[in-house]
């Protein structure tokens, strides 16, 4: 029951991150610290088992099938257990971050085509929602989608978010990708 979530969010890091940077606008510097951030996803899992080795070695932990024995205390063998089988995360952790990545670059590559050609940008402000002041205004989006009272959909957001592992990040995600249009572009003047 729990896999499910935690592969979901596993495989999609990297392609949220792309979707950030093309939804908000992002400077140069931007891009490059979300495509810093897409690579060191992809090769976390390899560093955690290097480091899980490495402890292994330092504390002299033996290995027994999968499974290493410290001979200091029993808690660190089964820490330096799950370290050492970390790397199997990067089944998922590598292709996320290669499509992160080469979202993040045709995003980049586009910005730039964009500032040859001096055609303008508004630069969106990243993390301030005005309108309301909704936290993040998804709550209030959906209400307004569905025409539900916005206290209702909080609710079931809160108990979504304690019932199934994850969904606070996929909320986290929507809030960043998904920007809110103000309200001069919903409404049209006449």
């Amino acid at each position: 029951m729990i896999y499910l979530p935690l592969i979901s969010i596993l495989l999609l890091v990297g392609p949220a991150l792309a979707a950030i940077s093309i939804t908000r606008s992002l400077t140069t510097r931007g891009h490059l610290f979300l495509l810093s951030i897409c690579i060191l996803y992809g090769i976390f899992p390899f560093l955690v088992t290097w480091g899980g080795m490495g402890l292994a070695e330092r504390f002299g932990c033996s290995a027994e099938a999968i499974r290493f024995i410290c001979p200091s205390s029993s808690w660190l063998g089964d820490v330096i257990s799950g370290m050492f089988m970390a790397h199997w995360l990067a089944i998922f952790a590598i292709p996320s971050a290669i499509f992160g990545a080469i979202g993040l670059l045709i995003s980049l590559i586009l910005k730039v085509k964009r500032s040859h050609t001096n055609t303008p940008v508004i630069p969106r402000i990243v993390f301030y929602r005005s309108r309301h002041k909704v936290f993040a205004g998804v709550c209030y989006a959906l209400s307004q989608l569905w025409n539900l009272p916005i206290m209702g959909v909080r609710i079931v957001t809160v108990i979504l978010a304690i019932v199934i592992p994850g969904f606070i990040f996929l909320y986290f995600w929507c809030w960043l990708a998904f920007p809110i249009e103000s309200r001069s572009q919903q409404q049209p003047v006449g």
